[in-house]
């Protein structure tokens, strides 16, 4: 994944509950060619926590019968807690990922 993919990809993730799905899924693996083995805790502990809230939204919206409009529900439940976790991956790789160009 490129520098530009990655922020791309983050830059919308908080978007929806799709998005934000796709974002996690997308970057499970970012780190597992990773030589630094503080760096890959990190970013292993920042996509743990997305991940968790990813299958916490994922759970509700199935519940909810997977409406194409549910951007109500994700503003007030979800999206702030998917901002905080997105941006904490993005400081993971902003310190230790020098993605290819």
């Amino acid at each position: 994944m490129s520098a530009g993919e990655f922020h791309r990809l983050t830059h919308n993730a908080t978007a929806d509950v799709v998005a934000f799905a796709h974002c996690v899924a997308q970057t499970e693996f970012l780190f597992d060619h990773a030589s630094d083995a503080d760096a890959l805790a990190q970013y292993r502990a920042a996509w743990l926590d997305a991940e968790i809230l990813n299958a916490l939204a994922l759970e509700r919206w199935d519940s909810d019968g997977r409406p194409a409009d549910w951007s109500a529900v994700w503003r007030a439940e979800f999206a702030r807690d998917a901002a905080h976790t997105v941006a904490a991956l993005q400081a993971v790789v902003a310190l230790h990922f020098k993605p290819a160009k």
